[in-house]
């Protein structure tokens, strides 16, 4: 039976593949529609490659809408999830498949438009599309009943904190926002049931290398999800002075929050800022609110999450609609 419908609004990287998968395992939720866009790679790209994602699992008929371009040149750093976005392992979509007609902006008002508050926004990228929406209608949001995004640093209380536990990120800066802090700034002032899942719950969950492998050798999800992680991981290894290989899923941990609110164990109430500091966007959450309030997560049940992850890798998938 299903009890939850999601459109996901994606750059689809590996770790946006993972939780793509992560959200087709769910046996009550359906996936409405991905809107495409640029930051792991090219919003055309991302649209191909949410139709490999898609395809792995049996899901054709998904409609894949392709959304906003880079609104300035692309980064100088070559992307830690490869040229393609999924790790330059050759993976296409089925010949018989493609994108859908019409932008991912008007596939987002028209989710919002046939299932008035009943279906859940998930944000793996930057939010260029986001912000179109609402620069057309400033109230589109609040007609999703949940809007997740995977994106932000926490609290601006805690700052300091996080900053001696994953100094890796504070260097970097958040992401998603990075890639079109403008774009960040507009959904930061939107209302709605808007909920950020930033680096520093999402970047706290490392995922065992060793153990993707092993389960690689008997399953077509886990199978596939190894194949595009083979370089990402070494990246993620590094990145988080790991002392054994590691992956990360950011992304993963954003769907989890979405499909079971109960995993979040701590979250507050705050303003969304961007800060720009050396170079770097991000957003932060202010404390005490003199503007639009949305809800920042701060701590989740990793056990878990992990425990979802698992079940996705070992799953034999083979849905349609």
């Amino acid at each position: 039976m299903i009890d939850r419908y999601v459109l996901v609004d994606t750059d689809t990287g590996v770790d946006d593949a993972l939780a793509l998968l992560t959200l087709a395992h769910d046996p009550g939720t359906e996936i409405v529609g991905v809107g495409s866009v640029f930051g792991n790679c090219t919003e055309t790209q991302a649209a191909s490659n949410a139709l490999t994602v898609l395809s792995v699992v049996g899901l054709r008929d998904v409609p894949v809408c392709i959304g906003r371009p880079r609104p300035g040149p692309p980064p100088a750093t070559p992307s830690a999830h490869g040229l393609d976005g999924l790790g330059d392992r050759g993976h296409r979509p089925p010949l018989d498949t493609c994108s859908a007609p019409g932008s991912a902006v008007e596939q987002l008002f028209r989710a919002a438009e046939e299932r008035p508050g009943a279906v859940d926004l998930l944000c793996l990228g930057p939010l260029a599309n986001i912000a179109a929406a609402v620069a057309r209608d400033p109230l589109i949001l609040t007609r999703f009943r949940s809007v997740t995004i995977m994106g932000g640093m926490g609290l601006a209380s805690r700052r300091g904190a996080e900053a001696a536990s994953q100094p890796q990120f504070l260097g970097k800066g958040d992401t998603n926002t990075n890639h079109d802090p403008a774009a960040a700034a507009v959904v930061a002032t939107s209302p709605g049931p808007i909920t950020w899942v930033g680096m520093n719950v999402t970047g706290r969950l490392e995922l065992d290398w060793a153990d993707l492998v092993a389960r690689s050798a008997s399953g077509k999800v886990a199978s596939f999800v190894r194949d595009i992680t083979e370089n990402y991981h070494r990246h993620c290894t590094s990145t988080y002075r790991a002392e054994h290989p590691i992956y990360t899923s950011h992304d993963s941990v954003a769907a989890a929050v979405m499909l079971d609110p109960t995993v979040v164990l701590s979250a507050t109430d705050a303003q969304p800022r961007v800060h720009r500091v050396d170079g770097r966007s991000s957003v932060w959450g202010v404390t005490p609110t003199q503007g639009r309030v949305h809800r920042f997560v701060t701590d989740v049940d990793y056990r878990s999450i992990r425990d979802r992850i698992a079940a996705t890798l070992d799953a034999d998938m083979s849905r349609s609609d």
